[in-house]
């Protein structure tokens, strides 16, 4: 374990931070978002905006630091693990189509039916992001939710997967049933939040699992085929130019 730290200690300290600056950074618009009821109760037990920010911070971070670990771990039993940090063009291209082409179909999917809809959908798109949110969600939703849901889950699944049934013919099928039910997962990860900004019926629920779980579908195909780094590249140019559309188009 000694030899892992020193090998992979530049790498964990890079998912500490993203979670320590990431959370920060998007304190005010999370806080926000919650119900003022909840914002009330919190006021009322004690939870300022800083130890708001200071609580998220300190679990994200924890999330960044054990869950990369063992994700590391995984992947490279697994095969999907990359000691090359070196940026290659076609991957870094396909990262970045990729990410602007799901910015893109977020926004329009909610514009054109979903906003149209559900009146709170469309009411969201009234607040313009500031710089810390777009900054904010790049980080923890590029770095902290890929370390959580790609590098760790998705590889953990392909993992038990190989492990049980043993047959290494089907490890590209395993790591395609992995991702699917990562992707899933990831969805279902969005639905708390998705309740306290518009409630829960049939129709947001399915919106979640198409948009984050078709999107998480894509990071997981880039995290198969190219590598942890090219899934975060996607996941953050998602959220960039989805914000970029919001503030400038919208």
């Amino acid at each position: 374990m000694i030899k892992f730290f020193k090998k992979y200690h530049g790498v964990l300290l890079i998912f500490v931070l993203a979670g320590i600056v990431g959370t920060f950074l998007m304190s005010d618009s999370l806080l926000a978002s919650y119900p003022p009821e909840m914002q009330e109760q919190m006021i009322q037990q004690g939870m300022t905006e800083t130890l708001f920010a200071v609580v998220g911070s300190v679990q994200y971070a924890a999330y960044g630091f054990f869950l990369g670990i063992f994700g590391i771990i995984l992947a490279k039993k697994i095969g999907l693990w990359q000691d090359r940090f070196r940026l290659e063009f076609k991957p870094f291209s396909a990262s970045l189509m990729v990410g602007i082409i799901g910015g893109i179909a977020m926004i329009a999917f909610d514009i054109l039916w979903f906003g149209r809809e559900i009146q709170p959908i469309a009411d969201s798109y009234l607040v313009k992001p500031d710089i810390a949110t777009i900054l904010g969600s790049m980080i923890l939703g590029g770095i902290i939710e890929e370390v959580m849901l790609r590098l760790f889950m998705m590889s953990l699944i392909a993992f038990l997967f190989i492990k049980v049934f043993g047959n290494s013919d089907k490890t590209d099928l395993f790591l395609v049933i992995a991702n699917v039910i990562s992707a899933a997962l990831f969805a279902a990860g969005h639905l708390p939040s998705t309740q306290m900004l518009f409630g829960l019926t049939p129709l947001i629920v399915f919106r979640c699992f198409l948009l984050n779980g078709g999107l998480g579908l894509l990071f997981g195909r880039m995290y198969r085929k190219y590598g942890i780094v090219y899934a975060m590249i996607a996941h953050a140019g998602c959220h960039l130019v989805s914000k970029l559309i919001w503030i400038f188009a919208l």
